[in-house]
């Protein structure tokens, strides 16, 4: 009796602990991306377009984007209301620079503001 009482005693802690991992890690996978990721382009016909060209779309990710031969990684995302403003580093032709930008989602257009001004990318399908 004493070694039941010892294995149910040690076993439901066990059981617990991995149940909630379970659920934990479910939420975690199912977890929504945010609504840029994805692949954008200022002109449909560029969806079709290889990133070893400069007309390529923008590929973004929840933490990265890529175009051409343009590389970001992000080092911080901020959403405030319907914006995310993004502090990345970026790779540029092999040349490294610190980047700050917004992304605004609305439907299936993405605007992009950077220091340059605001361009509207739309979303491949």
């Amino acid at each position: 009796m004493t070694t039941s009482t010892i294995t149910v005693r040690h076993i439901r802690p066990l059981v617990f602990a991995i149940v909630a991992s379970s659920l934990f890690g479910a939420t975690a996978l199912h977890a929504e991306e945010p609504p840029f990721v994805g692949t954008w382009s200022l002109d449909p016909a560029q969806c079709t377009v290889g990133q070893e060209n400069r007309e390529a779309p923008l590929i973004l990710a929840k933490d990265r984007y890529d175009q051409h031969e343009s590389h970001c990684v992000f080092k911080s995302v901020q959403q405030v209301e319907s914006d995310w403003n993004i502090a990345a580093t970026c790779t540029t032709e092999g040349d490294e620079l610190d980047y700050a930008f917004s992304l605004t989602v609305s439907g299936d257009t993405l605007t992009f503001t950077d220091s340059g001004g605001a361009r509207d990318f739309l979303r491949c399908k």
